[in-house]
C-alpha cells in the first residue's frame, strides 16, 4: 500500500480533489492555544482523511473536495495533474500574478465550481484533445499563452526511477558498476553512509536494476528512494501575539558550544532576539522557497528558541540549519540522511527532524542509529494522523519521539500515540513575520520545543546526552506502552 509522506506541523493538512473548471511539565514561556471549535471549545483536529489521502480524484462522479491549507499554485496543479491524468499547462509568471498560496475547503463539487476555488481567481480553459486526453490550461491572458507544462507529482510514496544502493557489511562499492547499469546515472555519493544515488531513465530500468543488484549479492542493500513532502504554510491570525523572549546568547569561557541541528527548510531571517541563536545555514540541497510566509524551518527554528528558553535564561547553545528541501516542494530520504550525516560530522550532537513518513526507509533507519551509536540524541516528530500507526523516522528505536499536548497535557486529537511515542510536548506556536501573526501547530512545534529543552540542559557540550533522554521522558511521559 502506498503511503503519502506527510508535513507535520499545520491543522489542515492534504488536498482531496473530485473533478473538473474557470503539558504534562508546563514550559517557563506560556504558550498559545490551539484554535478550537467554538461551540465545543475543543481543538480542531486536522482532516485526517485528507492527510492520508493527499490529493484525490473520485473518477467515478467526477467530482472534488479540497482541504488546501496554503500551497504553491504549481503544487496544486501536480497533484491534480496526477491524479485525473489531465495534461496542465500555465502561462509564464502566472504564480506572481495568482494568489501567494491557494487556501481553499470544500467537498464533492463538480469542476465548474472547485476549480476556480483552486485557482487564485485565474482564467483557465479545459478541453479534450483529438488523443482522448484531456487538457487544463490556466492563464491570465489567453489560453494559448499556457506553454508551460506542470509535471503530475502524486506528492506520496517511493521516486520509483530511484535506488539507494549500499552495501551491509560497510565495504566499500563498485561505483562505476552502478552507473553502468542500463539507464543508470550516478547522482550522489554518502561517503560517511557509504550510500549511492543512482537515478534511471524510467522506472522499469530502476525495478529492473532493483531485482538484478538484489540477486547479485546478499551484501547490498537496494532501495528506493522516497518523497518528503514540502511543508504546509502556517495559518494566518489576528490579534494574537507571541510573548516575549527572555533568553540571553551567551559564549562559553573556553568557546564550546553545545549545536542543535534543525533539518528542515531553510529559515528566514529572524528578528533579532531569536536570529542569535542560529548559525549560517547549510545547504544541502541549495535554493529556498520564494514565499513570503513564514517557512517550516522558520517555524521551526523560533519554536527550538522558545524550547531554550523553557529551560535556562541564558544559554550558549546554537541551533544550526539544514536546508535539504532547497527551492523544491519535496525532499527526500536520501536528502535527510545526507543532513544527518553532514550535521554529525559538523559536530550537532542534538539532530531535530520535524519530518516524517508512514513509509519505511531501512537507510534512514540505519542512518540514524549510526550517529545515535557516536552519541547524538536524535529527536523526531511523531505525527499529526490521529492514529498509533507507526510513523518515521519517530518509530525507529534510536529516535526520540514527540507527540503534540495542549495546555491540559492530554493528548491532541490529531497527535500520533502508541508504543512508538516517547514523550508528549505542547504542539503549537506563533511566529511573527512583517507584521503578520501566523499559527503553527502540530508534533513538528512539539520535537523542536523539546530539542531546544535539550540543548538548554545540556549547554555544557560535555554533558552526556543519554541523562537528558531521560530527562525529557519523565518530565513530559504520554500514557503508552514502550517500544518493543
Amino acid at each position: 500500500m502506498r503511503s503519502r509522506l506527510l508535513p507535520l506541523t499545520c491543522l489542515w493538512v492534504g488536498l482531496v480533489l473530485t473533478g473538473q473548471t474557470n503539558p504534562a511539565a508546563p514550559l517557563a514561556t506560556p504558550l498559545p492555544a490551539p484554535k478550537t471549535n467554538a461551540a465545543t471549545n475543543s481543538p480542531i483536529p486536522p482532516s485526517t482523511a485528507a492527510a492520508r489521502k493527499g490529493l484525490l480524484w473520485n473518477a467515478a462522479t467526477d467530482r472534488y473536495t479540497a482541504s488546501i491549507p496554503g500551497w504553491p499554485l504549481q503544487r496544486v496543479l501536480a497533484r491534480l495533474s496526477a491524479q485525473t491524468g489531465w495534461r496542465v499547462w500555465i502561462e509564464d509568471g502566472i504564480e506572481t500574478q495568482a494568489r501567494p498560496q491557494i487556501r481553499a475547503q470544500f467537498r464533492n463539487l463538480p469542476a465548474r465550481e472547485a476549480l476556480p476555488r483552486i485557482l487564485g481567481g485565474l482564467n483557465y480553459s479545459l478541453t479534450t484533445s483529438s488523443t482522448g486526453r484531456r487538457e487544463l490550461k490556466v492563464f491570465a491572458t489567453q489560453a494559448r499563452s499556457s506553454t508551460h507544462e506542470i509535471m503530475a507529482d502524486e506528492g506520496e510514496g517511493v521516486i520509483a526511477n530511484e535506488l539507494i544502493v549500499r552495501s551491509k557489511s560497510g565495504s566499500k562499492l563498485d561505483a562505476q558498476r552502478l552507473a553502468d547499469l542500463k539507464g543508470a546515472t550516478l547522482v550522489g555519493t554518502n561517503g560517511v553512509s557509504g550510500a549511492y544515488r543512482v537515478r534511471f531513465d524510467s522506472d522499469l530500468q530502476a525495478e529492473d536494476a532493483k531485482r538484478t543488484l538484489s540477486a547479485e549479492s546478499e551484501d547490498l542493500a537496494v532501495e528506493n528512494n522516497q518523497r518528503l513532502e514540502a511543508p504546509d504554510a502556517p495559518i494566518p491570525v489576528a490579534g494574537l501575539t507571541a510573548p516575549p523572549l527572555r533568553l540571553t546568547a551567551t559564549v562559553r569561557p573556553d568557546g564550546t558550544r553545545r549545536v542543535i541541528a534543525l533539518i528542515d527548510s531553510a529559515p528566514q531571517p529572524l528578528a533579532p532576539a531569536f536570529q542569535s541563536f542560529l548559525l549560517p545555514t547549510v545547504d544541502v540541497v541549495a535554493g529556498t522557497s520564494a514565499s513570503g510566509n513564514p517557512s517550516h524551518g522558520t517555524s521551526m527554528a523560533e519554536a527550538m528558541v522558545r524550547g531554550l528558553s523553557a529551560g535556562t535564561a541564558e544559554t550558549s547553545t546554537r541551533i544550526q540549519p539544514y536546508n535539504v528541501y532547497g527551492a523544491q516542494e519535496a525532499a527526500s530520504t536520501w536528502d535527510v540522511a545526507r543532513g544527518i550525516t553532514q550535521a554529525a560530522q559538523d559536530g550537532s550532537t542534538i539532530i531535530n527532524l520535524s519530518l516524517g513518513s508512514a513509509q519505511d526507509s531501512p537507510y534512514l533507519r540505519d542512518v540514524i542509529q549510526q550517529v545515535s551509536d557516536q552519541g547524538a540524541l536524535v529527536i523526531a516528530a511523531a505525527g499529526n494522523n490521529g492514529s498509533a500507526d507507526p510513523f518515521y523516522p519517530a518509530a525507529y528505536d534510536a529516535a526520540l519521539a514527540v507527540t503534540a499536548t495542549g495546555r491540559s497535557g492530554q493528548l491532541t486529537p490529531y497527535a500520533n500515540r502508541g508504543g512508538f511515542v516517547d514523550l508528549g510536548v505542547p504542539g503549537s506556536t506563533v511566529v511573527q513575520m512583517d507584521g503578520q501573526s501566523w499559527v503553527v501547530q502540530g508534533t513538528s512545534v512539539s520535537a523542536a520545543y523539546a530539542s531546544g529543552m535539550a540543548g538548554a540542559w545540556a549547554q555544557n557540550p560535555q554533558t552526556p546526552l543519554t541523562p537528558i533522554r531521560s530527562k525529557l521522558i519523565e518530565t513530559f511521559p504520554v500514557q503508552t506502552t514502550p517500544k518493543p
